[in-house]
Order: structure tokens, then sequence, then C-alpha cells
């Protein structure tokens, strides 16, 4: 079956985020967790463990509900090879014009977008029953990058956003209370349900200068443009274990399952008149628009933590994250105008992955200046799940920092926490992704080094409604 290359459809959510460190894999759901690195695995105190922990929902003793966002604004900037990378050449027929293939010679910078991602939790514990119930809405998977028009790359990507809304129900059971020794040890398990509704939007240009190759005639840069949107549902589950040694160590522990997602959506065309000129050359023609599908499989996904609680006013915490991106090999799009017009497959082949695991290793520190006040910091290492040989620009990722800080009010009955972190990192595609396509069009690899610096700005506003 024939099929039309998608570039990164599934890798970007709505509030879109920049890619990460682990793929496309977002940690940051709440202004503690921000402040601290994302270090929260461990730790009891704030209701965000809706998400970070469901287990430690039954440290929580009434109802609590908490709201945010986090305002996020990536910047992305494209340092060409030029030189590193040899030039490739090819010739058109009609003036024998020997035409240079931007693999890597004009620098560029992706378009300037602010995103806010929101987040919900809601966790219900009664002091005499040893049950907790806990809702949660956020966006773990995201990545968002919009390249200009004319860019190198722009035959592999110019946009490519992705919504994937994470609607979590869940009950912790506390077993230590249920056996009878909650004095000495906290101990409780939890289970829920994953509903994952996922929204898609890529963009990218399509390659005809294969037509100047062929043609008698002049014909000057043919190009075209798709942009495609799409949606998804989809379902899992979750799990997760929290113990604590009261006033000394505590654990967590969180299992999440994969999700299959079966996108199904519409693609539409547009060309330049030159790029009209080539289909009529070629003796074919694609369509205004078509429907298509494609099916993601967003990885398992695990976080495991410990923490220090021997001191009344310090809280360190550790964090280990992991994502199984083996599941995310290949991702193809079957068009259904194949089947009628077999040039629909000019955007060239199946993008080949092949990514692997993905980690995140976390430190952040609590400190209570007095009752009110908290003061948080953190500092967290991401390594990333793209192999060298299949590195594109809609997922620029590379081994990055992460600094955090921030701090929190409480007072009687709410509480109002603010967390930044600044992200870095950068990595060099030198590759073919990009190179010349099945068509024989020479397209362009982009090859160069890729820097990205993401701030976070993180509010999350809590109350307790009764304990």
């Amino acid at each position: 079956m024939k099929r039309l290359r998608l570039v990164a459809v599934a890798l970007v959510f709505t509030p879109a985020l920049v890619c990460r460190g682990g793929g496309f894999l977002q940690y940051e759901h709440a202004a503690v967790s921000t402040a601290m690195a994302d270090a929260r695995s461990a730790l009891a105190d704030d209701v965000s463990v809706v998400y970070y922990n469901p287990a430690a929902m039954c440290e929580l003793t009434g109802l609590h509900l908490q709201l945010g966002t986090t305002a996020t604004l990536p910047l992305v900037d494209y340092q060409a090879a030029r030189q590193a990378d040899p030039l490739r050449t090819y010739t058109r027929l009609a003036t024998g014009q020997v035409v240079q293939v931007n693999d890597g010679m004009n620098d560029a910078h992706a378009k300037v977008r602010g995103f806010f991602p929101s987040h919900l939790y809601v966790s219900w514990r009664p002091e005499s029953v040893p049950l907790a119930v806990g809702f949660g809405v956020n966006n773990p998977f995201g990545l968002g990058v919009a390249w200009p028009g004319d860019w190198d790359g722009r035959f592999i990507t110019t946009e490519s956003d992705l919504t994937t809304f994470f609607n979590q129900p869940t009950v912790a059971l506390d077993l230590a209370q249920l056996l009878g020794f909650r004095q000495r040890l906290h101990l409780s398990v939890a289970v829920g349900y994953d509903l994952v509704w996922a929204t898609a939007r890529l963009g990218q240009h399509l390659d005809l200068r294969v037509a100047e190759m062929l043609s008698s005639e002049p014909i000057a840069d043919p190009e075209g443009e798709m942009l495609m949107t799409g949606s998804a549902l989809g379902h899992g589950f979750n799990l997760a274990l929290y113990a604590e040694w009261p006033g000394r160590l505590a654990f967590g522990a969180s299992l999440r399952s994969g999700v299959h997602l079966p996108f199904s959506g519409t693609a539409r065309f547009s060309f330049n008149p030159a790029g009209r000129q080539a289909l009529q050359l070629l003796a074919t023609d694609i369509p205004a628009s078509t429907t298509g599908r494609v099916d993601i499989d967003l990885p398992w996904h695990a976080n495991l933590g410990l923490a220090w609680l021997g001191t009344e006013r310090l809280k360190v915490a550790l964090d280990l994250y992991l994502a199984f991106f083996q599941s995310y090999d290949e991702l193809s799009m079957d068009f259904d105008c194949l089947h009628e017009q077999p040039a629909c497959a000019l955007a060239g082949d199946p993008v080949v992955a092949n990514w692997h695991t993905s980690w995140q290793l976390s430190l952040g520190v609590e400190y209570r200046a007095w009752r009110q006040l908290r003061l948080r910091a953190g500092y967290a290492a991401s390594f990333s799940p793209v192999p060298a040989d299949t590195l594109e620009p809609s997922v620029p990722d590379g081994r990055q920092s992460n600094i955090g800080l921030g701090a929190g009010w409480r007072g009687d009955w709410w509480k109002l926490d603010v967390g930044y972190m600044l992200a870095l990192w950068s990595v060099t595609k030198d590759n073919d992704v990009g190179g010349t396509d099945a068509g024989g069009n020479p397209r362009g690899k982009a090859n160069g080094l890729y820097r990205t610096t993401a701030h976070m700005l993180a509010v999350s506003f809590s109350v307790v409604l009764f304990r």
C-alpha cells in the first residue's frame, strides 16, 4: 500500500509545547513540580499527586481542588551546517542551469508562539474510610514547532501540533489503615483509567522539482503545500504505590500504560503556479483535499521517587522518569486519494523513527521559610530517545538541562504556588532524513545545529473545601 509521509503528526499537543528532552512527553503539570524540576513522586502534600502518584491521595484528607496553567515560551533556532555538509545539485533541462539543493545553507528561527497548557486536579479522602478518589485533566504528551515556509527543511516540516487531553479518574486504597499498622508505616496503592482525546495538525511543503529536470520548458521552483488535521480517541490505565516512614523517608512509584490513538482526518493541498505546471507536465493530479488515517502508539512510562523527610522544615526529593518510546518505530499515513491518484504519495516514504527509551533524573528541594511560605528549587537532566540517524526538525530533541525555582503561600484553606523552569538543549542533525525522495525530487536535509530555550511559568491555585 502506498503511503504519504506524515512528519510527526502525533508529536505535538494543544495547548502545544516545544518538544522536550524526553521525546514528546512532558512532566510539568503543576507549579510545585515545575519549581522542583518534577521531583514529586514521593511527596504527598499537594493534590497534583493525582498525576505524579495517585496512591498518595490517601495522605490528603478532605476534598481538595487545584486549577492551574503554565505559560510557555519556546525559542528554537537553526544554524545551518553550510560547508560542513557536501552540497548537492541538480540541472534544469530547459536552461542547463545547475541549481544548489539547500541541505543546510540558510539559518532560520522557528516562529515564536506562546502556549498555556493547563491542569485540573480533584481528590477526596474521608478521614475514617481507607479509600480516596480523584480526577485529573492534563496534557502529558506535547510538542509544537512551526518553521518559516521558505526555510531549508520545508519539505520535511513547516508545522506540527497535537492535542492530547488525558482525563484520569482514580481510586486509591489505604492498606496501612485497612490492616492496622498506619502508626508505623503509611502504605497505599491506586489504580486509574485514562481517557485520551487527541487532535493533530501537520504542515509541510511538497517538492516537485523533478519536473525542472525533465521539462524542456522553464519551470522554476515548483512546490506544493500540505496541511493535515485529524483527531483520535484512546484508552489506557495507570497504577501507583506510595510508602512513607513517618518523619523519615517516603517512596513513590507510578506506571502508565501505552495508549493506542487511531487518528483520522483531512489533508488539504495547494500549489504555486510552477507547481501546477509541474503536475501537468507529470500528467498527474492531487486533489484539493482527501481523508486519511494513521495509528499512533503513545509509550508506556513510569516514575520512581524517593523523598527525605527527616527535617521539619526541609524536604529533598529525587525522581527517575522513564518513557519506553520503542512503540514509536514508524509513522505512515494512509490517504484515500492514493487508491485513485498515486501522486498523493509525492511527500515521500513513511517516517522511520526507531526511538528507544528516554529518561530523566530530577532533584528537588522544598524549604519552609515560615508557616505560610514555601521556597522550592530543582534541577533535572533529560536524555532523548531519538537516534542520530532518524533525527528530524519536527523533533529537534537532545540532551536537556532544566532549572526550576518557585515559591508557595499557604492560607488556612487555600494556597497559591508559582514555579518557573528554564529548559536548555541543543542537537546536531547530520543524517539523510529529508534527502532525495522516491520520485527523484531533491528536497533538503536541513542539516545543522538546532538550539532550544524554553521558559515555563506555572501558577496553581488550590483550595480545601472541607476536611
